[in-house]
This record gives structure tokens, C-alpha cells and sequence, in this order.
């Protein structure tokens, strides 16, 4: 396991990008925006990771891995003198064993709570091995994570809700878990620290990737990211793609990744307009028709243009959840 031990200052200094890598990506991607992990010459054995963002705030990484890419998921670990705060766990087993060593390398402090911003299997998944380590910790969810789960018979469920706003006051650390709207899942919760300015967006902000919206809510996306932008924020920190860079590029990123989820919106309009088909993401002719711009060959593009554009079409049609 590879830790990487840097101070708030020196993340000034992002993740390096190699020549070597540079020079051996194609010309469709900028190796600098792209979230595949190979783009950035590192491996999977090169996981799991973490880093520090600000005195005892940790942003942790660990692999999901796809046939065509691999890119990160993320965790928040929240380290207080009363115990530790998890935002997202790691999708299996495995993975959930080298987020609980992290924890344990890091402090000694139990966890307390575990915040589940996002229900989808890759941050819930290790939930089981994360709870027989940590017994009495305290799972969080918003009330449309919680039926979620329920649906899909997680073992490991939230006990407690929040569906606005709540603030945790563990060893003088101020931590704010906040239901800024819908977004990605339907039941997204983001995490505010007041005194570092740090919030964790779990899958509201998939750094470099194209919006995946398997579960997404098109336009209360834009509105969810927009109330985020407007909060005093200095650090955005994703649920996919790396965790690390000067809080400006965070925040670049964070607005073109909006940008994108817009896009999304602004094309699904005019291509249903035009009544070019796309009952399905796997049926879905409009794809061809559309134009995506600077995102087209951004990561994950292939899969989930076809899958954003059936989505924005559900929206439009009135077929979305309420």
C-alpha cells in the first residue's frame, strides 16, 4: 500500500504527469483531463492511495476497474480526537479491507459515523466487511438512498436520515452533511467542512469523466452543482476521478464537468425536438445525431453518451422518479 503523504501546501503541486505518458496517448484525449488511471502512467497496483487535504482530512482512492478504463473511487476519512467520520465506502471486499487498513494506519480512533452520499453498488459494496470491522459505527442516508438500498436488499443499511441538513460535532470538528438536491442518484448527500472549506461531492462531481446518468436527474443536476458553486468553498472534491490538484483546478474542473451534465441537457432537448429516437440507451439512433463537443472523447464517453441522452428523454417525457 502507497501512501502519499502530503501537506495542504503541497498539493499545489497535483499528480505529475510523465512525458512518457504524454507522448504515448493518443490525440483524441488530453491525458490531463482524462480519469483513466493509465493516462496518467499508474496501475492498479498502484492502489489504494490517500492523501492529506487539510490537517486530519483525508482524500482516499481506490480502483474501479472496466474492460476499456480504469478510473478512482473516492472516500472522505474525517479523522477527529472523539473518532472518524467516512463519507463513501469502496465497492467490495477487498477494497473495503484497504480502506478499513487506511483507517487504521492513519488513527487509532474507532469509526463513529459512515455518510453514504451515494447508494450505488461501487460505494456501498464493502459495506458488510467495513461493519464487521467497525461494529458500532453509525450509518447516514437520505431517506431515497435508504429505499434504494431496501430495493436492492443491501445487508448493511442507514439508521439514521438526513434529507436537508445536519451538522456533527465530533471532537470540535464541524461536519455538515447537507441534501443539496438531486443529482446522480436520486438520493445524493454531499459533506461541507466549514472550517477547511472541503466539501465532498460523491458522484455529484465525476472529475473528467462524462456524466454517468444510469440513475441521474438531468436538470436538478445543474441546479444541485450550481448551489454547491455558490457555498464558500475551497476544495470540491469528486467522487470519481482524482482527488488531488490546486483547489483552482478542482474547481475548473467542477464547472466543466457542469458544463457538461448542461450539455447533456441542452442536446437531449433539441434531438427530442427533432423526434430522433432513443427509447434506450442500448437503442438510441439520436446518439449519432448528437454533438458533444469537447466531451465526446472524455472518459467514458462511449458508454454513457448513449445512456445521458435515454435519460434526458425519460426527463422530458415525464417518466423520471418524482
Amino acid at each position: 500500500m502507497k501512501t502519499l503523504r502530503f501537506a495542504a501546501t503541497a498539493l499545489v503541486g497535483a499528480l505529475l504527469i510523465s512525458g512518457a505518458a504524454i507522448a504515448a496517448d493518443t490525440a483524441k484525449v488530453n491525458p490531463a483531463k482524462s480519469a483513466d488511471i493509465a493516462h496518467h502512467g499508474l496501475k492498479a497496483t498502484d492502489f489504494p492511495r490517500w492523501h492529506l487535504l487539510a490537517p486530519n482530512i483525508y482524500a482516499y482512492e481506490d480502483t474501479l476497474i472496466t474492460p476499456e478504463f480504469t478510473f478512482t473511487t473516492n472516500s472522505l476519512i474525517i479523522v477527529t480526537t472523539e473518532g472518524v467520520v467516512l463519507v463513501d465506502g469502496q465497492d467490495n471486499e477487498a477494497r473495503a479491507n484497504g480502506l478499513i487498513g487506511a483507517i487504521k494506519k492513519i488513527t487509532p480512533q474507532p469509526l463513529k459515523y459512515v455518510v453514504i452520499a451515494s447508494d450505488h453498488g461501487d460505494h456501498v459494496g464493502g459495506f458488510p466487511t467495513l461493519k464487521a470491522a467497525f461494529p458500532d459505527a453509525v450509518y447516514i442516508s437520505s431517506t431515497a438512498s435508504l429505499k434504494t438500498m431496501q430495493g436492492a436488499k443491501r445487508p448493511v443499511l442507514a439508521t439514521e436520515i438526513v434529507d436537508d441538513k445536519r451538522s456533527i460535532k465530533l471532537g470540535g470538528t464541524e461536519i455538515q452533511i447537507l441534501n443539496l438536491g438531486r443529482g446522480h442518484t436520486g438520493g445524493d448527500l454531499v459533506v461541507y467542512l466549514p472550517a477547511s472549506k472541503i466539501m465532498f461531492m460523491s458522484e455529484l462531481f465525476d472529475r473528467n469523466i462524462f456524466p454517468p446518468m444510469v440513475t441521474g436527474h438531468p436538470s436538478e443536476w445543474v441546479a444541485t452543482v450550481k448551489k454547491a458553486q455558490a457555498m464558500d468553498v475551497t476544495w470540491f472534491i469528486p467522487g470519481h476521478g482524482f482527488t488531488a490538484g490546486p483547489p483552482d483546478v478542482l474547481k475548473a474542473d467542477l464547472a466543466e464537468f457542469l458544463k457538461a451534465v448542461e450539455l447533456v441537457v441542452s442536446e437531449g432537448k433539441r434531438l427530442h425536438a427533432t423526434g430522433a429516437p432513443c427509447p434506450t440507451e442500448k437503442d438510441c439512433p439520436a446518439n449519432k445525431q448528437a454533438n458533444w463537443g469537447p466531451y465526446a472523447n472524455s472518459t467514458a464517453a462511449a458508454g454513457q453518451a448513449p445512456r445521458a441522452l435515454a435519460r434526458m428523454y425519460s426527463e422530458i417525457d415525464g417518466k423520471l422518479p418524482k
